[in-house]
């Protein structure tokens, strides 16, 4: 079999490696679909190398089928699945308060330990979820990102009718959009590159484009002069996390969701005039996948626009990760590991 792996800074190769042995609580899983996120892209840049000890197996949102399971499992072979990549120590003080998402040394699989970009991956099956008969496997490598939305949409107790702006248009900003709308919020998004202004504007979102528009201005103009009582930071920018305060109204909550590449440098004074609330918002739990899964059964939420490409792991540098790299016309690349599925 073989797999990708992170061995360095800008770095990847693919190896051919030996099928894993299963214990008596893992499960073997036949990879189908993986999709390339932003903490992977970080990573091969040398971005998590505080975390990350190469060589590792990248990818962590993933669907696959169960090829093979222990003698103390309960899934069935044949099942299709995907997997919370997230592995808790289940002592710290997070742990212990039942938020085991803010562990203190959480491990997620593709970062911290070996993920899903290989043609077979073992698991505990303690993580693994059956997508059941109306997820297709495609949409099924969607849970895990739609889950990170769903649960940052909790973390601010979104209610129906409430205006959220949504600075950036990237895979989790178009999908944070989309279940807000769902929700019953009023969604703006926030959004310079062309490409990704065209994909939010299909998906039936009001787009501001801060280079070509004064942000405050539209801010303002959209929501009666009051600001935004949500502002979502999805693109790890000082600028988008700048906007987000900028765009907040009295006592709005901001959501700071994307991963900072530099430390940030914001104006306090505004945080406190406005009396904002600043909220961190951390992968997801158990619920939240639930939910996501419960989504895309509901076949009420639009996945094609997100997946812009689908690459063979032989392709997977350099129409996948350099493709990023080149700014190409993409939302979400998938890799996949079935030459039947391209």
């Amino acid at each position: 079999m073989k797999a990708l792996f992170y061995t360095g800074p800008n770095q990847l190769n693919i190896k051919e490696i030996p099928v894993p042995t299963l214990n008596e609580r893992e499960v073997l899983i036949k990879v189908a679909y993986v999709g390339i996120c932003g903490t992977d892209m970080l990573c091969y840049h040398g971005g998590m190398d505080n975390r990350v000890q190469p060589p590792v197996i990248l990818g962590h949102e993933f669907s696959g089928i169960i090829e093979a399971i222990g003698a103390n499992c309960i899934s069935q072979v044949g099942e299709k699945v995907t997997v919370e990549p997230i592995v808790s120590c289940g002592e710290c003080s997070g742990c212990k308060k039942g938020e085991y998402n803010l562990c203190s040394s959480l491990n997620l699989m593709g970062i911290d330990s070996n993920g899903a970009i290989s043609n077979l991956m073992k698991v505990s099956e303690d993580y693994v979820y059956s997508l059941g008969d109306k997820v297709s496997m495609k949409d099924g490598a969607l849970v895990e990102p739609i889950a990170v939305c769903i649960h940052l949409l909790e973390k601010v107790e979104l209610k129906e009718n409430q205006t959220v702006l949504i600075v950036g248009g990237g895979p989790i900003g178009l999908i944070t959009a989309q279940v807000a709308k769902k929700w019953g919020a009023n969604v703006v998004i926030s959004e310079i590159n062309e490409f990704r202004i065209r994909t939010a504007q299909q998906l039936g979102f009001s787009v501001i484009n801060p280079v070509k528009q004064n942000i405050v201005d539209e801010v303002l103009n959209l929501t009666n002069g009051s600001g935004f009582e949500i502002t979502v930071e999805a693109t790890g920018t000082n600028a988008g996390l700048v906007s987000c305060i900028e765009a907040a109204g009295v006592r709005g909550k901001v959501v700071i969701a994307g991963l900072p590449k530099k430390q940030a440098s914001i104006d306090t004074y505004k945080i406190i005039a406005k009396e904002l609330q600043l909220i961190g918002t951390r992968v997801y739990k158990g619920k939240d996948y639930r939910k996501a899964i419960n989504l895309l059964a509901s076949n009420d939420f639009e996945t094609d626009k997100l997946i812009s490409r689908i690459v063979s792991l032989e392709d997977s540098i350099e129409y996948g990760f350099k493709a990023i790299d080149r700014q190409e016309e993409v939302i979400k690349i998938f890799i996949s590991l079935e030459e039947r599925n391209l």
